[in-house]
């Protein structure tokens, strides 16, 4: 084992006269090296506890300002969803109405160019019945004036033949 010797706990060997102090006391030199070693490696461990507990302790710390950080994000992520689909529901009513708005103002369009062509064709329709009867009108007139003249003709004639009528 790591900062044991080799030799062992309780020595094998006997010396002559087994009860020579020497050797007891070489053991409890042995001994007492040995439990100062344990002290020092308990000490050892001890600190390096204590360090580890730190160490835990910073890293809890750590653990649980994340943890906090994390339900803070979580916590505005959530509202910022929610006011993206709030958002997002009002975009899309507006771009319902809009589209109601654009398909009425369609309907109202189509309705007006239908009547405007309605009325287009009944003002072409009365254009030529009045063009027709301009024709007529003005054929009519030129008769007219041609009779009146050939009416003249006559009447200038018959009055040229009455008696005391001036010559010309």
């Amino acid at each position: 084992m790591k900062g044991y010797d080799s030799r062992p706990l309780f020595p094998t060997q006997i010396v002559a006269g087994w009860f020579t102090i020497t050797p007891m006391l070489q053991d409890l030199d042995f001994l007492a090296a040995r439990v100062g070693q344990l002290v020092q490696l308990a000490r050892q461990l001890q600190a390096e506890c204590a360090a580890h507990q730190a160490r835990l302790h910073t890293l809890e710390q750590e653990r649980n300002a994340l943890r906090d950080e994390l339900h803070r994000r979580d916590a505005e992520y959530s509202s910022a969803s929610e006011r993206m689909a709030d958002h997002e529901a009002q975009l899309q009513a507006v771009r319902n109405e809009a589209q109601a708005a654009l398909a009425a103002a369609k309907s109202e369009s189509d309705a007006l160019q239908a009547q405007l062509h309605a009325e287009l064709s009944r003002y072409k329709t009365e254009a030529e019945a009045l063009r027709g009867r301009l024709s007529a009108s003005e054929a009519d007139s030129s008769r007219l004036r041609g009779v009146a003249a050939k009416a003249r003709e006559q009447i200038d004639s018959i009055l040229m033949r009455l008696p005391g009528a001036p010559q010309e």
